[in-house]
């Protein structure tokens, strides 16, 4: 083979090469997510690009296929205000199972965002993130991730399953609810004592839990204030805070031992009707103002926790 033909067929090849190679680091850009996994910059094709806003969560879900083959999925959850709710990542090839998480309930303890900004009607989200994730039980198994989201075009869905969100807004106390579940008790049912208590449960992601308990509808309670402490057991809210090991699977169970109750004392006012971008169909407003207790100390006073809840009648 003579030498300019050998030439030009190593510059072909190397053409190739480098074409494949800004191919990769163009399909990467247009997902508007970058980001490094233990120091490794993850590049490639984009299998994935899901971005949806629903009921006050923005999710996140990145898969890129490196030019090795590799497979990784990086999801993310956060609330409007820039509160973290979850980090899950996935890895292909790994001992494990591959797949490692922010703590449960608690993902800030570990994970970071910052210069968080997000415009909702043009549909435009940036931020920056640096954490650790973990698989298993416990921390040995870890994997640090660094990066920068910049995304266009996200996808905003009306809200039609909303139940009950709690966002505060005085700094002083944070409560950001990343879960949440309600529901009616009767007891005494067919005798002249019977009742029914309406509860409102919800997690945040500080590992604090909130359960608002009412002795009829919310809708029965408009422009009404009702005082209330932790000896009433019809009306009134129930708080803890999470002080056991981290936990990586994602549960919302039964309250056990590593849950600490404090006592509360304290009203509940403005509670009115309204709509708003939070579910399509109408809901109730309130605000709650109390003092959290521990062993008879006040350790937080008169807390603002606004909340709002859909009717469960």
């Amino acid at each position: 083979m003579n030498k300019p033909l050998l030439l030009l067929l190593s510059f072909l090849l190397s053409f190739v090469v480098g074409c494949k190679k800004s191919e990769e680091n163009d399909a990467t850009s247009g997902s508007g997510v970058f980001f490094s996994d233990n120091n490794h910059a993850v590049r490639g094709k984009v299998n994935r690009n899901y971005k949806l806003d629903n009921c006050g969560h923005i999710t996140l879900i990145t898969g890129i296929k490196e030019s090795d083959g590799t497979y990784s999925e990086l999801k993310f959850t956060l609330l409007h205000n820039g509160a973290l709710a979850k980090v899950k990542y996935f890895k292909q090839g790994m001992s494990d199972n591959g797949s490692y998480f922010a703590p449960h309930l608690q993902a800030e303890k570990s994970f970071q965002i910052s210069d968080f900004k997000y415009d909702k009607t043009a549909g435009h989200l940036s931020f920056s993130f640096n954490g650790r994730v973990y698989s298993g039980a416990g921390q040995d198994n870890e994997r640090i991730l660094a990066g920068k989201v910049d995304v266009n075009s996200i996808e905003n869905v009306p809200c039609k399953g909303f139940i009950v969100d709690i966002m505060t807004e005085n700094p002083s106390f944070n409560f950001f609810s990343i879960y949440s579940s309600a529901g009616t008790v009767t007891s005494e049912l067919g005798s002249a004592n019977q009742s029914t208590q309406y509860a409102y449960n919800v997690y945040s992601n500080a590992g604090q839990y909130i359960s608002l308990r009412l002795d009829r509808d919310i809708s029965e309670l408009v422009n009404k204030e009702v005082v209330f402490d932790d000896s009433n057991e019809k009306f009134g809210v129930k708080y803890w805070e999470y002080q056991g090991p981290i936990m990586l699977g994602e549960s919302y169970g039964y309250i056990d031992h590593n849950w600490k109750r404090f006592q509360t004392k304290g009203r509940v006012i403005d509670i009115h009707r309204t709509t708003g971008e939070r579910s399509v169909e109408p809901y109730y407003k309130g605000l709650i103002i109390m003092d959290i207790i521990n062993e008879g100390r006040v350790v937080k006073e008169a807390v603002e926790i606004p909340f709002y809840v859909k009717p469960l009648k």
